[in-house]
C-alpha cells in the first residue's frame, strides 16, 4: 500500500508546435497535486518530456497521468513522435539544468536542451545541475562578471552556483566528471556568449569562456556522450637533428713549431 503525498509533475520540454495552457496563477507546465489539469495544444505531431519528483523522503513516486483528447477525431495515422533527446550512453544519468536568467527568473531544461541560446538569448546569472533518478557524477564552477570576478569553488551536483538579482552574469562555466564516473562517459557542452557564435566542448572536463572576459553567457546546453575512442598511442616523434654550431680552426704555425 502506497502512503505519503503524491509526487509533483513538471513538463520540462516540448517539441516545436506544442503549447501548454495552465490555469491563472499556476506555475506553467507544473502539476503539484492530484486533480490539476493542464491543456496541451498541438499543431503538429511531437513529444512531451515529463519529469516526476517525490515531494520528500518517504513520499510516493508512482503516479498516473490521464490524457484525454479534445476536439474532432481524425482518421489520419499519427506521425511517429519526435525524440526529444538522444539515448544516454553507458553510465549516463538523466538530469535537469536550472538557470537563473536576468529579467526571466528561473528556467529549467532537461539534458540536451538549450537554456536561452541562439534563438532566445538571456544573461545567465547562475545555474544548478540535479540528477532526476540517480546521483549525478559531476561538479561545476562558474565565473561571474563585475568587480572582484573570479571562479567559484567547485560545486557539487544539486547545489546552486552563481548569483540572483545582482546583475552579475556568468562569464565562464566549467563542468567535470567525478573520478568514479563511468570510464566511457564524457560531457558535451554548447555555449553562446553575447555577440559570438556557438562554441562546443567535449571531454571529461570542459570549460566555456567567451572571447573576452566581459562577454556574458547567454545560452547553454549540456549532455552526456560516449567518450571518443583513441586510435592508440601516437608514435614517438623522430627527433630533429639541429645543425652543429661547433667550428674547428687550425692554429697557424709559430716560430717554435717551424723549428721543430
Amino acid at each position: 500500500m502506497l502512503t505519503g503525498e503524491a509526487p509533483e509533475v513538471e513538463i520540462v520540454a516540448v517539441s516545436p508546435g506544442i503549447s501548454l495552457l495552465t490555469a491563472p496563477g499556476e506555475r506553467p507546465g507544473f502539476l503539484s497535486r492530484p486533480g490539476q489539469v493542464l491543456v496541451v495544444t498541438a499543431e503538429a505531431a511531437g513529444a512531451i518530456d515529463v519529469v516526476m519528483r517525490a515531494k520528500g523522503p518517504g513520499n510516493v513516486l508512482p503516479a498516473g497521468l490521464e490524457l484525454k483528447r479534445m476536439g474532432a477525431e481524425t482518421e489520419a495515422a499519427p506521425e511517429p513522435a519526435l525524440r526529444l533527446r538522444p539515448d544516454l550512453p553507458d553510465g549516463g544519468v538523466e538530469f535537469l539544468l536550472r538557470a537563473h536568467v536576468s529579467l526571466r527568473g528561473d528556467i529549467a531544461a532537461p539534458r540536451g536542451h538549450w537554456i536561452c541560446g541562439p534563438e532566445t538569448p538571456g544573461r545567465i546569472e547562475g545555474l544548478e545541475m540535479r540528477g532526476v533518478a540517480a546521483e549525478l557524477p559531476v561538479e561545476y564552477q562558474v565565473a561571474s562578471g563585475g568587480r572582484g570576478a573570479g571562479w567559484s569553488p567547485w560545486t557539487p551536483a544539486g547545489a546552486y552556483a552563481g548569483t540572483r538579482g545582482r546583475a552579475l552574469p556568468l562569464i565562464g562555466l566549467r563542468v567535470r566528471l567525478l573520478p568514479d564516473a563511468a570510464p566511457g562517459l564524457a560531457l558535451k557542452a554548447d555555449g553562446v556568449f553575447l555577440g559570438s557564435s556557438v562554441s562546443t566542448r567535449q571531454g571529461r572536463e570542459i570549460e566555456l569562456v567567451g572571447p573576452t572576459p566581459l562577454d556574458p553567457l547567454v545560452g547553454v546546453r549540456l549532455d552526456f556522450v560516449a567518450a571518443a575512442r583513441s586510435a592508440g598511442p601516437l608514435p614517438s616523434p623522430t627527433p630533429v637533428r639541429q645543425p652543429s654550431r661547433l667550428r674547428v680552426f687550425r692554429r697557424a704555425a709559430g716560430p717554435v713549431d717551424a723549428a721543430a
